[in-house]
């Protein structure tokens, strides 16, 4: 048992080190991210406002879009996504937090979330800007 509790405690610590390095980096893909979408796809509407919001996390909805069709149809092109609130992984259900926030049934159903790691990198960014606009674009003719 204190093995393991010393050695959480050196994770802490070690993880410490870089925290501010790290949430700037998230920080910035996530920043870079919501501008995109907003920019290149009509009609994408960001869940939460931009001062509460975790530095590596974005939700987003879009009208006339089935949130299962747009994962899958990233799936297919190599990025992990989720649809709906962080609450209601893995139910089918429209997400209870989007409905509380405002959103209509057909928006909380065209919702996406997007966390970002240390690891991804403003290309990664694109990647998935590009693969959103193209899978949108199918899924709404």
């Amino acid at each position: 048992m204190w093995p393991g509790i010393v050695g959480l405690g050196k994770a802490c610590e070690l993880a410490s080190l870089h925290l501010p390095e790290h949430m700037r980096h998230l920080k910035t893909l996530r920043d870079y991210f919501i501008n995109q979408v907003q920019e290149k796809i009509e009609g994408a509407v960001l869940n939460g406002g931009m001062q509460a919001r975790l530095p590596g996390n974005a939700n987003f909805a879009f009208s006339n879009i089935d949130g299962e069709a747009l994962l899958l149809n990233l799936d297919a092109k190599g990025i992990c996504a989720s649809a709906g609130s962080a609450c209601t992984s893995g139910s089918a259900a429209p997400s209870h937090v989007l409905e509380a926030i405002g959103l209509s049934n057909d928006l909380a159903s065209g919702s996406l979330r997007v966390t970002f790691g240390e690891d991804n990198t403003k290309e990664d960014v694109d990647y998935l800007v590009e693969a959103l606009v193209e899978i949108i674009e199918k899924l709404r003719n």
